[in-house]
């Protein structure tokens, strides 16, 4: 008679424990070896905290200006917020999941150890909770203490929030190991690929769904109640988890103490029951879906390979044909990376969340408050997510080329189209990705034409400094002794890229913020309108001139090297 199944069976205790040791030695090898990115990690998240708490009020604040919004758009809000956070983590999760169980080289040590498939699933599973979770504990302390500061509430709320906030978190995590479980299993590698498109695809959808549900509504009477709660009732179903968490939110707002109890009770039990049948299916397949992610074909490979360097003829037809060729080969490596692009549309897809949720408003002289806060905000949010995507994907790559330096050398051409070719791939992800943000902003708040233009203008200049700096930094102080890119960033050269990168935005920032309140000052004639023209030209002038220095150092660095 075989032993019952259990959530912690024996071998998750030793797992745990390495687990926890290697990671408080890495902790200790990155305070060590880079402290200063470590104190400049947690000065910047304190920031992000107080900005986005700042935000949090400001958004419930202007809620409160009006009855009709406070009861209804503020409950809206967090449908939204808690449905999208839904498909992020568990699109999230499940490329954690995939990863960890199925390509990771650890998996195949594990499972030719002693111990129980069931032991490596859990401490799996809870390592991608971990993981995944970061940015709900991001968001989920400021947006707790902006609802607290605006509704003055007890002791009973700060709990029962943050115990509801995290007890969402499995859900996602279990449909995810069940994804990545099903894909593994039953998907060959080109359906794989599909997949993960499509996944991408519907996100989109949802995204262009919201838009067109908040920017179609009618402002007046019944009419308009008729349609907004048309329009709402697919993110309020009550069989979503969504739902459950908004009720036991707003519940715990209004000190219904037992209706808050009662949603957290129905939270946790599904999330425990998902965990453990996601744990237990997973884990009696986990041989059998193992073996099926390594042996299966991918027959796309050859047509992705034409497809991939045709879009890269036409997208670096400004190259010389080697430099083309160097990248395409990036750019199918970020396509075929679903760590990197990954994390790239979920920081982004939050992004658009945070857009879609944000009140309407015609950006006009009658609410020149607004013309400053909220296009600086779009601004800061999107310059240090690229801060954020270059500091850890794109300055590694000059390192991640070690092995081949030796046939870089012998291309015929100079090894600063090397760097140029990074550069240019580098950029095109980055600024494809944050004008579209930008685009969507615009068109969300009614900016003007002329100062949405200036805005893509910053954009592309910040991308050409953040690009320039990580890819000559890169080049100038590379890593040649590891190949996980994780390590390289963490090194000196990373840090000192990631210190660069945030200066310049600091510095663009402040540009920018100077032409905006210029701008808006001007009526009364305390700033003219030269000056708002050159505090944005220089912002452009300056990102681009530090891109193009960076560039050139680690050109020469280049040159000078034995390949």
């Amino acid at each position: 008679m075989t032993a019952p199944f259990t959530f912690a069976p024996a071998g998750v205790g030793l797992l745990a424990r390495m687990r926890a040791r290697a990671i408080r030695n890495h902790v200790r090898e990155v305070v060590a070896e880079a402290p200063v990115k470590v104190f400049a990690t947690v000065v910047f998240i304190g920031l992000i905290w107080f900005a986005l708490f700042k935000l949090f009020e400001g958004v419930f604040l202007y809620f409160k200006t009006s009855m009709l919004q406070s009861v209804v758009a503020i409950p809206l809000v967090f449908h939204f917020f808690f449905v999208a956070l839904l498909v992020l983590l568990t699109f999230s999760n499940a490329i954690l999941m995939y990863g960890a169980l199925y390509t990771h080289e650890e998996s195949a040590y594990l499972l030719s150890s002693p111990l129980r498939a069931h032991s490596t699933v859990v401490v799996k599973y809870a390592e991608s909770l971990i993981l995944s979770s970061w940015s709900l504990l991001l968001l989920g302390i400021p947006l707790m203490l902006a609802i607290a500061s605006v509704q003055d509430e007890s002791w009973f709320f700060y709990p029962l929030f943050v115990v509801i906030f995290v007890g969402f978190v499995p859900i996602p995590g279990a449909l995810g190991l069940f994804t990545a479980w099903g894909v593994a299993r039953y998907l060959p590698r080109t359906m794989r690929r599909w997949l993960v498109y499509i996944a991408v695809g519907s996100i989109l959808a949802t995204i262009v769904w919201g838009l067109q549900s908040v920017r179609q509504l009618r402002f007046g009477g019944e009419e308009w109640l008729d349609d907004f709660f048309a329009r709402m009732s697919l993110v309020e179903l009550s069989i979503l988890p969504s739902t459950w968490v908004t009720r036991g939110i707003e519940a715990a707002v209004n000190d219904a103490r037992g209706d808050a109890v009662r949603y957290l009770i129905v939270t946790l039990a599904n999330a425990l029951f998902l965990s453990w049948l996601a744990v237990h299916v997973v884990a009696h397949r986990f041989v059998v879906g193992y073996d099926r992610a390594g042996t299966t074909r991918d027959d796309m490979g050859p047509l992705a390979v034409r497809a991939s360097a045709g879009l890269a003829n036409r997208v670096f037809f400004f190259l010389p044909h080697p430099a083309r060729l160097i990248a395409a080969k990036d750019l199918r490596t970020f396509v075929r990376d679903p760590m990197q692009w990954s994390q790239l549309a979920i920081l982004f897809g939050l992004m658009a969340l945070y857009l879609l949720n944000m009140p309407r408003f015609d950006l006009d002289e009658s609410s020149s408050h607004w013309v400053v806060i909220v296009p600086f905000l779009n601004l800061t949010a999107v310059s240090f997510i690229l801060a954020t995507f270059t500091s850890r994907f794109v300055f590694p790559m000059v390192s991640l080329e070690r092995h081949q330096f030796w046939l870089l050398g012998l291309l015929p051409i100079s090894r600063a189209w090397i760097l140029v070719a990074k550069f240019a791939f580098a950029f095109l992800v980055t600024f494809g990705v944050a004008a579209a943000v930008t685009l969507l902003a615009g068109y969300i708040l009614r900016m003007r034409g002329v100062a949405l233009v200036m805005h893509l203008m910053v954009i592309a200049s910040i991308c050409v400094g953040l690009c320039g700096l990580a890819v000559g930094v890169g080049a100038r102080l590379p890593v040649l002794t590891h190949r996980n890119p994780a390590r390289i960033a963490n090194g000196l050269g990373g840090t000192i890229n990631l210190i660069a990168s945030v200066l310049l935005i600091v510095v663009a920032l402040a540009g920018m913020f100077l032409a905006n309140l210029s701008e808006v000052a001007a009526q009364t004639r305390l700033f003219n309108l030269p000056v708002t023209l050159v505090a944005r030209w220089f912002v452009v002038a300056f990102c681009i001139t530090a891109g193009a220095v960076a560039m050139t150092v680690g050109t020469r660095h280049l040159n000078r090297m034995e390949l």
